[in-house]
């Protein structure tokens, strides 16, 4: 009994087959020499070493693989026997200079005549490589003298400055083995399309006695055959008479209409009186000088540029929907479909639709591309029921096998985002602006967005366009906060796509999003209102809602945090003492010791404190926080140069009371923090921080110092009005507390 293909490859895959197999003379171990070289190349598990890996890579990648820098290309044969072990096999032709061939092997079976080429290449340099395979025992006889021997097989390559390859021809998406072919196959269906080309997909069993052929009547005019490819899954000869899987390409030539069939017959079988034939057909309508095919009820849709008559570009971080209405005069519906490519082809025989009066069709215009708009603008510009309203914004063409093509024509009014980041800012001012200058690396994503002139070319009279056409934008008001805050508290964006307002109400436009994880600072508040805060994104200001619409989810995290607040207490004898701290404007971190409802210590006269809970001991109370939202004053204070720090604090914190060894315990935590900063603003929070961070201590103290250290790192000094320091006494049970906290907030654009 003969095993099909089919079982074999179950065998295959279940069983070994090394018993079965044997690899010819030519083997080499996994590490070999590149030819012409002398380099040692150790080649990765995935390049064939025997017939059964290479059977299992024609049915995994088909002929060609890319991996690790290489190219494996693996080609069957049939083994000549008999022949010198040097005369057999194929040549691989490449260019001169552009890399290296590390490996060629022949793996054979002792079972079958079949065998199977094995190449492996390695580029080494940018550019096209073009790697044929050729016979050379086989010569072209001419006239004049015998050429080059015939190809066997061309495969063709780019590869880019990194060396990162790319197959080019016509297999980098066309199956040449049993796995793409399923994969394809499952996709597309028997009959497709891609691009100018048609594809069918057959399945034979040559025990039944198939045979594929193309229809006698097909006279073909507009389209040529080009190639098959065998996708019949590789076994060892032992297993035949399974499925056959080839697939039959043919290319447009010329614009028009073409019909296109294969037919499968069968003998007859027992229980047949005669064969039944399977026909796969292709109606094609050819466009676009045989650039593009559209099979029955395909609908192409395309943007097109109405001056340039080029098609638009999408841009990747705004989609493009098309809308569908179908209506019986009672219910009305129709599916919202992606332009993710332009032109987009749509299979769901939208195309059969056209000439019914009960079928709409359009572009959302709010979707359309950022600066393109319809020619005549219209509630809903579009095809409705066999009229496009308004004329002039699109063309529909039908053809005879029902599919249609439309073309939507929009007009571009320059947009300034020639960075192509869904907006326009100072950003790409600036961009514009070092592109003229020919800065290097500099890339325009949408060049034709700063086209303010409308010519065809960038200069500076479109810079001095998109100047004024900024200024004019930012000039659309906002409204002002109550309060500004010079040095804002930074913070990061939690939500996705976080709306940037005019003012503090959803009421107000739109003009920004703001995507997740960037940081921003805050710029001002309205007075009684926590839910908003002013802010500056990408040159524009505008506010931004600081709470989800529940009200309590926070669509940002404040970056500023409380460190290092230590407490001592000083009590005149002995003496129990309960602390507590309420913060309201950040959240508690880390505390030691341990905070549970608040510390319960014995304090000493001499500062040292013993923990009740664990009977630690201790200097002072530790505590810092997450999250600070207070806004702290920088209306006065001190800008020092970082190399100036150590003496300013010292000066300061004598005046304002501490100790000298607080003072020493303050400068040895901050000083390596801002003396390396060319300059410090540093402001000494009075009920900014008090009323945000408040202190409940039983017994009451009789005196308390706490000293809050607020500063900005800044490149360049600036003035501002010197902060009035008031110094401190102590008297009775003494409590001291001191601690900062460091705002990196923007520079104002």
């Amino acid at each position: 009994m003969k095993l099909t293909r089919i079982t074999a490859a179950i065998i295959a895959a279940t069983t070994a087959l090394t018993p079965l197999t044997f690899t010819s003379a030519l083997s080499a171990p996994p590490t070999v020499f590149a030819e012409n070289t002398g380099a040692l190349a150790k080649l990765p598990d995935w390049i064939p070493t025997d017939f059964d890996s290479a059977v299992n890579f024609r049915n995994t990648y088909g002929a060609t693989h890319i991996e690790n820098g290489l190219i494996c290309i693996v080609y069957p044969d049939r083994a000549r026997r008999g022949a010198s072990k040097d005369t057999y096999g194929f040549d691989l032709k490449a260019p001169k200079n552009m890399g290296q061939k590390l490996k060629h092997e022949i793996y054979t079976s002792e079972y079958t005549e079949s065998c199977f080429d094995v190449f492996v290449y390695q580029p080494l340099k940018q550019g096209d490589i073009s790697l044929t395979l050729v016979d050379p025992h086989v010569k072209f006889k001419d006239s004049v003298e015998e050429s080059e021997p015939p190809a066997v097989a061309e495969y063709t390559f780019a590869v880019d400055k990194k060396l990162n390859i790319t197959e080019t021809d016509i297999f980098s998406w066309l199956p040449d083995g049993m796995a793409e072919y399923s994969e394809y196959k499952k996709m597309h269906g028997e009959v497709s399309v891609k691009d100018n080309y048609v594809v069918f997909c057959t399945m034979k069993v040559e025990q039944f006695g198939d045979k594929w052929e193309p229809d006698s009547n097909n006279k073909y005019e507009n389209i040529k055959f080009i190639t098959a490819s065998d996708c019949t899954m590789q076994v060892p000869e032992l297993y035949d008479d399974g499925s056959v899987d080839i697939i039959f390409v043919y290319q447009a030539v010329k614009d028009g209409n073409e019909k296109i069939s294969w037919i499968r017959t069968s003998d007859v079988r027992p229980d047949q009186s005669e064969p039944t034939p399977y026909v796969l057909t292709a109606d094609c309508a050819i466009l676009d000088n045989a650039q593009t095919i559209l099979l029955p009820g395909q609908l192409r849709t395309t943007l097109v540029d109405h001056d340039t008559g080029e098609p638009v570009m999408l841009t990747d971080n705004k989609i493009t929907y098309i809308w569908t209405n179908f209506t019986d005069g009672e219910v009305s519906t129709g599916p919202i479909l992606e332009m993710e490519t332009n032109p987009t082809i749509i299979d769901n025989d939208l195309g059969r639709s056209f000439g019914s009066k009960g079928f709409s069709f359009g572009v959302e215009k709010d979707t359309l591309p950022s600066g393109y708009s319809f020619i005549c603008d219209d509630s809903r510009p579009g095809y409705h029921g066999g009229y496009i309203i308004p004329d002039g914004n699109m063309t529909v063409t039908t053809f005879d096998n029902k599919a249609a093509n439309v073309v939507f024509w929009l007009k571009f009014t320059p947009t300034g985002d020639v960075n192509n980041d869904g907006e326009f800012n100072v950003s790409d001012v600036v961009l514009l602006q070092k592109w003229l200058l020919s800065a290097p690396e500099i890339k325009l994503s949408n060049w034709k967005a700063a086209d303010f002139c409308t010519d065809g070319k960038l200069d500076v009279f479109d810079l001095a366009s998109m100047k004024k056409a900024l200024v004019k934008q930012n000039a659309e008001a906002y409204v002002k906060p109550d309060v500004s805050v010079e040095f804002g508290t930074p913070f990061s964006v939690l939500s996705d796509s976080l709306k940037l307002y005019l003012g503090p109400d959803e009421s107000y436009k739109t003009i920004a999003t703001i995507d997740h994880g960037v940081w921003l600072s805050e710029y001002g508040y309205q007075k009684n209102n926590n839910t908003w805060l002013f802010t500056e994104h990408n040159g524009q200001y505008g506010w931004i809602k600081t709470v989800e619409d529940d009200g309590k989810t926070p669509t940002i995290q404040f970056q500023a945090v409380a460190k290092k607040p230590v407490i001592y207490l000083y009590p005149e004898s002995e003496t129990d003492v309960h602390v507590e701290l309420e913060l309201t404007e950040s959240d508690l971190s880390t505390t030691y010791p341990k905070y549970n409802n608040g510390w319960d210590v014995v304090a000493y006269p001499d500062g040292s404190l013993l923990n009740k809970a664990d009977g630690s001991h201790h200097k002072y109370l530790f505590w810092d926080a997450v999250n600070c939202r207070t806004r702290f004053d920088f209306s006065k204070g001190f800008c020092v140069a970082g190399s100036d720090t150590e003496r300013f604090l010292k000066e300061k914190l004598s005046y304002m009371g501490l100790t000298e060894e607080e003072m020493n315990e303050f400068i040895v935590y901050w000083l390596p923090l801002m003396e390396h900063n060319a300059y410090n603003l540093i402001t000494f929070q009075g009920d900014a921080y008090t009323n945000s961070a408040k202190l409940d201590i039983t017994p009451a103290p009789d005196s308390e110092c706490r000293i809050f250290m607020a500063y900005v790192p800044l490149e360049n000094a600036v003035k501002i009005e010197p902060q009035q320091l008031e110094t401190f006494e102590r008297k009775g049970f003494t409590v001291v507390e001191w601690g900062g906290c460091e705002i990196k907030s923007q520079i104002r654009s």
